[in-house]
């Protein structure tokens, strides 16, 4: 150890000093141990200077600390035996000995004496190892604990002590006299006066710093591990997540999964599932969020048909949509369980225990759950059963047991541990039991809880919905085809099997963000290829089978020389003559020649007649080279066709300026402007947060960057169809090419940024200047629509500068507002003088290449004069991200069909339309996205069967239905079992 160099060392010293001396049942390691320094001498590690230079405040706490990158840190200490503890053992032994230890390491492995005796990782971050009885007596143990440090931060051995028990809980030498002192400190002298109610738990996270194959490792040696507890320590109950765990365990070790069903109905193994897997809950649409509930409801209430299913456990998702309530309380949930709330970095989450309701008026019971990834410390419990008990008012205090994040749960050491102090009267009493046995002694509380109203927003990790946008990409273009799938079976009759599974799998909180190490995302990618080639199989086989069920002439248009095709709108929206690009050839229906324009980027934009609804089009296209035998046909004239004067151009529903800076003005169909500027692409160093690719750093505006522009906008097509323009320029060593696109009769603007990503730790966002002052603005989330005032008041508010949008955000204005349509989850912000976007991110950690490569972003601007809600901003949202389904007819007779579904009134989107069972009966999921009641009106030609709930069991059996059965409350959603004509046909 270096001498003291002036006064200011000397408390340190004497701190380092006192440290060296065991106490009565204690002694702090960390001074003892030793490694390689620099220059190559072997001395104390707390010497290492590397420490107090780069990590003062850790070196201040007497931490052992090393850098980051992965690196190696041997550390060697010889222990032997103090002398006042080996009087203890005599006459006869009183104590047992236990090396405590606590790391920040990805990596740790300790031996004694040359055998390996424990492993950890950045997870299993403890251990508490029984000391041989030779160390007892006078035998020296040699220790060397290896650690590694985390390749995104510095390690370190955060402590490190022998502990002392009793042998007899009575503890007759007063070896626990420390920590009962520190426990009567808590409670200022008073005895305890609540307990805990305690149930084993291991957090499995089923992607991060691993790929998914080690996550059903992991769930294997979890729950065999827990079950083996079980059979050992008969107080233990032990909760688990998850049902596609409990899936894969079913399919593929049938025997564990029968153990663990007889656990189950033993009541010490508990099920506490709710969706799927632990999701995302602010970046899916409100159909994937349904799917994810009823899914896993469906599968616990068929596999532990013992329990009553009502739990949504949910410790770990990074923020929760307000519609979450909706969707959940849908299919039986009751109570919602997490402890993210209490991550927030800003403001702390005002409960920990409430009524969390939706705006449709759905609620939840919630709870703010007890840490996960916790032990058996008896301080650090009754610290949060203190903070419990002050904040609710309620004795008894939930604590969770186990190593989580990669599994594990309690070890035998924990439960010791719990047992020891069970039998202490300074402790709080423990009951073991399940969380349903937890949740029922609280829910008679229900009434006196506080009400939240709101999204539960976390204050952290806001660039979740910009990392890895083609992971948002993937999950969006899948959630579009399964429920397309879906539809076109329902249409023809035929009820195959839609396989969600693979979706909402990738879906889950780690994966989904883009928050895991690239292997994962290297595995998940031939996934998402092969479940979106089986939807489109399965969309198009129904699609065909509905549109080729004529029965003979009578059911068929006429045709000439040409091919037959068919193009479909499988979404319920307004008519509106749509323009979409096809091959070449000339196009037309009924007789009728549809409008057509060159495309420059191959084929040609055509025209379409209006669809209006779930239907189809019968079209005839005549190649080049049948033209000649082509039946003389009548020209139809272009809707809302495309104009350009000079550096303007619009269609009459909206029109564009550009100038030397880009897009410099954009007007609605009033020719009202919207913009108090141009558009401002902008580029920002994005650095120094701890979760790289969960944050975006704080300050991020302060540390703007160049973004070049390669002289002017230039005009690329030129028609009555559709008018582009193209500006190229690079943000740093990453090539951008900017398309803006405006079709003939489309009330949009649409933008194409194409990018060579390069970068590393930066942000890209547009930014959108208002000319109209916003006043308030709104989004979709998951489950509903979220409104809040533009400009932030309270200091929650003001923490609220970027959060996730699914497919739009729009200005609420005194004159209107301007929207901003996404093509797939996008993080956002607003502002009273501008709307912005962030497009993309450059994270190195855990996935060091995040983001880079080649990028497509889509977007459009809408200008809506008479606000969001009447312009039916959602419809534009999924008529702008949902394509048009154009294939050539099966067969050259093609029968004329009825409409399937007509237009949704106003507010109304369709979330699924799905077969149920064999019976030709259809399942219509609709949800109200506005303030006002809604009726749903399909017509003659479906028949209403009944309301259902979210797992289609009928409402008026459970007497929840005293209204008109088509009725829908505002921001709710609506379950109806319909039946078409054609079936009872």
């Amino acid at each position: 150890m270096p001498e003291a160099s002036g006064l200011g060392q000397t408390p340190w010293i004497e701190t380092i000093q006192s440290r060296l001396r065991p106490t009565h049942s204690r002694w702090d390691l960390q001074p003892l141990w030793r490694c390689v320094q620099a220059g190559g001498r072997f001395g104390p590690a707390l010497d290492d200077p590397w420490g107090q230079q780069c990590r003062p405040d850790w070196a201040a706490r007497g931490l052992v600390i090393w850098p980051r990158g992965g690196q190696w840190r041997e550390l060697r200490l010889r222990l032997v035996c103090p002398a006042n503890w080996l009087q203890l053992q005599q006459p006869e032994p009183v104590a047992q000995a236990r090396l405590v230890l606590r790391w920040w390491a990805d990596q740790v492995e300790l031996r004694v004496d040359g055998a390996r005796v424990h492993g950890g990782d950045l997870f299993d971050t403890a251990c508490r190892w029984l000391l041989p009885e030779r160390w007892w007596q006078g035998e020296a143990l040699e220790l060397e604990l290896r650690l590694r440090s985390p390749l995104h931060d510095d390690g370190a051995l955060i402590e490190s002590r022998l502990e002392l028990e009793p042998l007899d809980p009575a503890d007759p030498v007063d070896l626990l006299a420390e920590t009962k002192a520190e426990l009567a400190q808590l409670r200022s002298g008073e005895p305890p006066t609540g307990r805990f109610h305690v149930l084993g738990h291991a957090h499995l996270d089923l992607a991060w710093l691993w790929p998914v194959a080690d996550t059903w490792q992991a769930a294997e040696r979890t729950f065999t591990s827990a079950l083996d507890l079980i059979e050992r320590f008969e107080e233990l109950h032990f909760g688990h997540s998850t049902p596609a765990l409990y899936a894969w365990l079913q399919q593929h070790r049938p025997a564990l999964f029968a153990r663990l069903q007889r656990a189950v109905a033993a009541g010490r193994f508990e099920p506490i599932n709710g969706p799927w897997v632990e999701s995302d809950c602010v970046l899916i649409s409100s159909s994937s969020l349904l799917r994810q509930f009823q899914l896993g409801q469906q599968f616990s209430s068929a596999s532990f048909p013992e329990l009553e299913h009502y739990l949504a456990w949910l410790p770990d998702s990074f923020g929760f949509a307000s519609g979450l309530p909706a969707v959940a309380r849908s299919t039986g949930v009751r109570w919602f369980c997490t402890h993210k709330m209490a991550w927030n970095a800003t403001n702390p989450f005002p409960h920990r225990l409430f009524r969390w309701r939706s705006r449709c008026g759905s609620e939840l019971l919630a709870l703010i759950n007890a840490p996960i990834g916790t032990d058996g410390d008896p301080v650090a419990m009754e610290r949060y059963r203190l903070a419990w008990q002050g904040a609710t008012g309620v004795d008894s205090a939930l604590w969770l047991p186990g190593v989580g994040d990669h599994g594990g749960g309690p070890s035998a050491e924990m439960l010791e541990q719990l047992r020891l102090w069970q039998q202490q009267a300074e402790a709080a009493p423990q009951h073991h039991g399940s969380l349903r046995g937890y949740l029922a002694d609280l829910e008679p509380l229900a009434p006196r809880l506080p009400v939240w109203r709101d999204e539960l927003y976390l204050e952290l990790h806001r660039g979740c919905a910009t990392s890895r946008p083609d992971q948002k990409r993937h999950n969006r273009t899948l959630e579009r085809l399964l429920r397309e799938a879906e539809l076109a079976q329902a249409l023809a009759g035929e009820p195959e099997t839609v396989d969600w599974r693979t979706l909402l799998f990738q879906q889950f909180h780690d994966i989904l963000p883009g928050t895991s190490i690239p292997e994962v995302f290297e595995q998940a990618e031939p996934q998402w290829r092969a479940a979106r080639r089986s939807a489109c199989l399965q969309r198009d086989r129904a699609l065909q089978a509905w549109l080729g069920a004529g029965d003979g002439e009578d059911d068929c248009v006429g045709v000439g020389v040409g091919e037959g095709w068919w193009v479909a709108q499988l979404q319920p929206l307004p008519p509106r003559a749509r323009s979409l690009r096809v091959p070449l050839g000339g196009w037309s229906w009924g007789g009728v020649k549809l409008p057509s324009q060159p495309a420059r980027a191959g084929g040609q934009w055509l025209q379409l007649p209006p669809l209006a609804g779930v239907a189809a089009l019968p079209l005839e296209r005549t190649v080049a080279a049948a033209a000649p035998q082509a039946v003389q046909v009548e020209a139809a004239q272009v809707e809302a066709p495309v104009w350009r004067e000079g550096w303007r151009c619009g269609n009459g529903l909206v029109s564009f300026e550009l100038g030397p800076r880009g897009l410099e003005q954009l007007w609605d169909s009033q020719d009202q402007p919207q913009l108090a500027g141009p558009l401002a692409w902008r580029r920002f160093a994005d650095r120094g947060e701890f979760w790289d690719a969960w944050d975006i750093a704080t300050g991020y505006r302060d540390h703007p960057l160049a973004w070049q522009w390669q002289g002017e906008p230039s005009w690329l097509e030129q028609g009555e169809l559709c008018t582009s323009f193209v500006w190229r320029g690079k943000c740093g060593a990453s090539a951008v090419r900017l398309e803006g696109r405006l079709l003939a009769n489309t009330p949009w603007l649409e933008l194409v940024l194409s990018v060579d990503w390069r970068q590393r730790h930066e942000l890209l966002r547009l930014e959108i200047p208002l000319a109209q002052p916003a006043q308030r603005w709104a989004a979709d989330t998951s489950g509903g629509v979220l409104e809040r005032p533009a400009q932030p008041v309270t200091a929650r508010e003001q923490a609220r500068w970027e959060l996730p949008a699914i497919s739009w955000i729009a200005s609420v204005a005194a004159g209107g507002g301007l929207a901003v349509l996404l093509d797939g989850p996008q993080g956002v912000s607003a502002s009273p003088e501008q709307l912005g976007v962030s497009l993309l991110r450059a994270p190195t950690w855990p996935d060091p290449g995040a983001d880079n490569g080649q990028q497509r972003l889509r977007l459009a601007l809408a200008p809506c004069p008479a606000g969001w809600c009447r312009a039916q901003v959602p419809k534009q949202a999924v008529a702008f991200r949902e394509p048009l389904w154009l294939r050539p007819a099966a067969a050259q007779g093609r029968p004329k069909r009825p409409q399937a579904l007509p237009p949704l009134g106003e507010g109304l989107l369709l979330l699924g339309c799905r077969p149920l069972g064999e019976s030709g009966d259809v399942v219509l999921t609709v949800q109200n996205c506005s303030p006002c009641r809604r009726y749903l009106e399909l017509g003659e030609s479906w028949q209403l069967l009944e309301r259902l709930d979210g797992l289609d069991q009928p409402l008026i059996s459970q007497g929840k239905l005293s209204e008109d059965p088509w009725l829908l409350a505002p921001w709710s959603l609506g379950f109806w079992r319909v039946r078409p004509d054609w079936v009872s046909a």
